[in-house]
């Protein structure tokens, strides 16, 4: 193996500085003074030969290289710290979860409110926006997302996911027709594995007139959707919360036709010693997440 020519150490004080964007803070949470964080920081861009911060006013912002970095750093450390875990008694680990940021926002508070009422004091979710189709092996249960995932074997559909326009209600008595989205934004997810365009093209529609809002998260989506900012395309199982309010409606635009596909899985571990622990866990996942055809939770189907 070959020895990494950058120690340790400087890539823990890069990647504690580059997630909070302080140097300050960074020394804070590391028990180091500000200015070893700053020297540390000065000695890996010469090394590197490459800026890693830009200070704006103020506060610091990450270069692109260093942005870069910082994605595989971090997660280069939790892999690292999930190696130390396995060392461990099985017995004593938390309940680990693994689910994409959007549905562990939305859907996941009411598995961990289930679990704590049971007496389950340990639990750790991690949700990471770009998906791992080897990694999610390491938790006891995980949702996996993405089109890869139908390939693998040992993985459960949790049903279809259903993409189709999605506004605040008071925005829909302005779509009477397709021609009217030319007048909203249409808010774009761009870590989406199904596209706006996918849609358009399926349905027909040019862009040529349209007007595009976009975030890199399902998370941001949301509270600009029900601000009225717009026209959302994103998985129903996703936005069910706010469906199943009413502070979100489907646009259902006449003549056109929604995505169906297959892209959320569920992976339970099955490990002899961890499997009594998780099964618990496994079965809220499937009540709070599975889908029925229309995109609909099947929980609330019935």
């Amino acid at each position: 193996m070959t020895r990494l020519s950058i120690p340790l150490s400087a890539l823990e004080i890069f990647a504690e500085a580059g997630q909070t964007c302080s140097f300050r803070v960074a020394a804070e949470n590391l028990a180091l003074s500000t200015s070893a964080v700053s020297q540390a920081i000065r000695k890996l861009e010469e090394c590197l030969a490459c800026q890693l911060f830009l200070r704006v006013g103020n506060g610091l912002q990450l270069t692109l290289e260093g942005k870069n970095l910082l994605k595989h750093v971090v997660k280069g450390f939790d892999e690292i710290r999930l190696g130390l875990q396995t060392l461990t008694d099985a017995r004593d680990m938390p309940i680990s979860i693994s689910s994409p940021p959007g549905l562990a926002s939305q859907l996941l508070p009411v598995v961990v409110q289930s679990l704590l009422a049971s007496k389950i004091r340990d639990i750790r979710i991690v949700a990471d926006e770009s998906p791992d189709f080897k990694r999610y092996r390491d938790f006891d249960v995980a949702i996996v997302y993405g089109e890869p995932a139908a390939k693998i074997d040992d993985l459960e559909p949790l049903g279809p996911d259903v993409f189709t326009p999605v506004c605040a209600p008071s925005l829909k008595p302005r779509l009477e027709n397709v021609n009217d989205l030319a007048d909203c934004a249409l808010i774009v997810n761009e870590t989406n594995a199904v596209t706006w365009r996918d849609w358009l093209q399926l349905n027909g529609i040019k862009t040529a007139n349209v007007n595009w809002l976009r975030f890199n998260r399902a998370s941001q989506i949301i509270p600009a959707v029900l601000s009225g900012f717009g026209v959302a395309l994103e998985s129903l199982r996703v936005l069910a919360p706010q469906l199943e309010s009413g502070e979100l409606v489907r646009c259902n635009l006449p003549g056109t036709t929604a995505i169906s596909r297959q892209l959320t899985f569920l992976h339970v571990t099955s490990r002899a010693d961890r499997i009594d622990q998780v099964k618990k866990v496994a079965d809220l996942i499937r009540s709070e997440c599975m889908t029925i055809t229309d995109g609909s939770r099947q929980a609330c189907s019935g």
